[in-house]
């Protein structure tokens, strides 16, 4: 994971991603026309915005808490500081990872502080299976109520949603219920690379052997939870609306800052669907797709003038903080990791060193 998470990587990740950023900002100006832009900014009530600042930090608090929730039955000593830094790198690494591929972050915070990496990953697996069924069924509503002021095309694209959601909720419950089924892919894929690649066999297999002892003590986590534990699997449900309703608090917030008339009402279908489509986009954060679909679902909703700031400050507030916030506590965590390998491969020299010294003298 710590390889995954190198200097490297991050930087092609985070580059890619302001470039995806820029352009479905510049698409948006462009769409609705920055004409008016400066008066908007004039008009804007600032201090309004302190309130979108706050439903950040709650969303922030309750994607800590559903992590928590889990973690505290497999290593009860787990503090909340703890979970909060392990779902803000989560929420980071999904924003310079294609299709929001986040897990290596609470999985490299939580492993770093004693926790099983298999224990992280069950909860994990669990809590993607949150959202993927609250939004499932809220866009399931939406889809029943068919309300007047989504554009037409909004169906379609919703329609392809399912379908992806369909197949991640399937591997997801696979993952959880029968992991079995998908490490005996894994390990067909890895005998087929053997075959291929004969200098890759002992990495190979320390990956085959690390991956069915992980399985192994997944399938133990995930029966823990599932049986003894019911309330809790509840409960990060009620925690993944609390998030997603912060956001979209937070969004409803913003259009009353720049004067708009948009309801929270039309911002909870819009914000919900919004999620919904960009889940799955394939680049980093759905940056770009998702400034892109924004305009799409609120130009009806608010002046054609306002979307640009609408678009730049809910994105704001919702993504871009979050990978500022969470590149911090990844960055610092990395070089603790670094000055304590340092340490420990500076006291290992040194009493190797100290036998030879001592043969020399004699």
């Amino acid at each position: 994971m710590q390889e995954f998470l190198s200097r490297e990587n991050a930087a092609r990740g985070a580059l890619f991603f302001v470039l995806c950023t820029f352009a479905g900002l510049f698409i948006s100006f462009l769409w609705s026309g920055t004409q008016n832009i400066q008066q908007v900014f004039r008009e804007m009530q600032v201090e309004m915005l302190l309130g979108a600042c706050l439903c950040m930090f709650v969303d922030w608090v309750f994607g800590a808490l559903r992590f928590h929730i889990f973690i505290r039955k497999v290593s009860p000593e787990i503090r909340f500081r703890d979970s909060f830094r392990a779902n803000l790198a989560t929420l980071c690494v999904s924003c310079i990872t294609p299709f929001q591929t986040g897990g290596v972050g609470h999985l490299y915070i939580y492993t770093r502080v004693g926790v099983p990496l298999s224990g992280a990953i069950t909860s994990g697996i669990i809590c993607f299976l949150s959202t993927l069924i609250t939004l499932i069924v809220f866009a399931g509503g939406i889809a029943w109520l068919d309300p007047p002021f989504l554009p037409k095309g909004a169906t379609w694209v919703s329609l392809f949603s399912f379908l992806t959601f369909s197949l991640a909720f399937v591997s997801f419950l696979l993952l959880l219920f029968k992991p079995e089924i998908v490490f005996r892919f894994f390990n067909w894929l890895c005998k087929a690379a053997k075959r291929r690649f004969t200098r890759l066999t002992p990495v190979l297999e320390r990956a085959t052997s690390k991956a069915e002892e992980l399985i192994t003590e997944h399938k133990t986590f995930a029966t823990m939870f599932l049986r003894h534990h019911k309330g809790t699997c509840v409960l990060s449900l009620f925690l993944t609306c609390g998030f997603l309703g912060a956001r979209i608090v937070g969004s409803y917030i913003v259009v009353q800052a720049l004067n708009g008339e948009a309801t929270l009402w039309e911002l909870s279908v819009t914000g919900l669907l919004l999620n919904f489509v960009v889940l799955f986009a394939p680049s980093p954060g759905a940056s770009g797709v998702a400034e892109v679909v924004t305009v799409g679902l609120m130009e009806s909703l608010i002046l054609k003038e306002l979307i640009p700031l609408f678009v730049l400050l809910t994105r704001f507030f919702a993504i871009y903080c979050a990978v500022v916030v969470g590149g911090v506590i990844i960055s610092l965590q990395l070089a603790k990791d670094f000055r304590t390998k340092n340490a420990m491969s500076q006291t290992m020299s040194g009493a190797i060193r100290k036998p030879m010294d001592k043969r020399g003298h004699k």
